[in-house]
């Protein structure tokens, strides 16, 4: 077995998740076909006006707006999910200098902030959604009146992917949480094979129903909760559809010809630009 990468990331709660937790994952979860195609993932969460509450977690729209003026200007071509395993099935090759975009957790600013700087740059991102959070939001329906702390409805996420911008992507239905029992998606202790199987197959194939029939499209990418997922994880979420997993672990993607493609992502967090994290990625050869 290969040697274990741990990750480490949180959200903007304030938890401090890891990415391998108990029961500690091989390196092989992760693993990558070096003769691939690489490509850099870029990690994003909330967008907010307030430059007060710009942090880890959150940055401003001027920042999102640097961001994809020096990835349009300096040749990045932004490539979607579903586009990584088309290129794959094809057996086409990546763009020179292929990133992918990503925002976690569907908050609301994806449609009032992130939209509309994604036309104007001509980028294109996947925004992963928890379905319990577009639930509560949906029932509230006051859209576009709570941008600095609510979540998208399902009418939200359906204009968001007609856009022809964004992508959905799946980050569970209601497992994006901590509470001391399951981190995220993780195995819980003494769970056993088959209480694990169906709770976490019931969990990602309820959200990706429920996308389907919104917007017409079944999602082919998962986001790990916290990036925390246990040995049996991918296959039980890929037998839900998905073929396409992020992770919260900060290194170089590169294709995987035959078996799951798996985005690494780096944390895009307020005061690290697109542009630093393209040096590390480009370093890091």
């Amino acid at each position: 077995m290969k040697s274990v990468r741990i990750c480490v990331a949180a959200i903007t709660a304030g938890v401090v998740c890891i990415a391998v937790m108990l029961g500690i994952l091989s390196a092989a979860i992760y693993a990558e076909n070096e003769s691939g195609d690489s490509f850099i993932g870029l990690m994003y969460h909330q967008v907010l006006k307030d430059e007060s509450r710009a942090g880890k977690y959150i940055i401003t729209p001027g920042e999102l707006e640097s961001d994809l003026a020096y990835l349009s200007e300096n040749g990045y071509v932004s490539v979607l999910p579903s586009q990584l395993v088309k290129i794959r099935e094809q057996g086409g090759r990546l763009p020179e200098k292929t990133v992918v975009i990503t925002f976690d957790d569907g908050y609301e600013t994806g449609l009032y902030y992130v939209l509309p700087l994604l036309k104007k740059y001509g980028m294109k991102a996947v925004i992963n959604v928890v379905g319990s959070y577009t639930d509560e939001y949906s029932r509230i329906n006051e859209e576009g009146k709570h941008l600095s702390y609510a979540y998208l409805t399902w009418n939200e996420i359906k204009k968001l992917s007609d856009s022809g911008y964004v992508e959905i992507g799946n980050h569970t239905y209601d497992m994006h949480s901590y509470n001391g029992d399951r981190n995220g998606c993780a195995r819980k202790e003494n769970e056993s094979d088959e209480q694990y199987r169906t709770v976490l197959y019931e969990d990602v194939a309820r959200l990706s129903d429920k996308l389907q029939r919104v917007t017409g499209k079944r999602p082919v990418a998962f986001a790990y909760p916290f990036g925390s997922l246990s040995e049996g994880s991918a296959e039980i979420i890929g037998s839900a559809g998905i073929s396409v997993f992020m992770t919260c672990c900060e290194q170089p993607c590169s294709m995987n010809r035959n078996g799951r493609i798996v985005i690494n992502r780096y944390n895009r967090e307020s005061g690290r630009s697109a542009q630093q994290i393209c040096e590390e990625f480009n370093n890091a050869f």
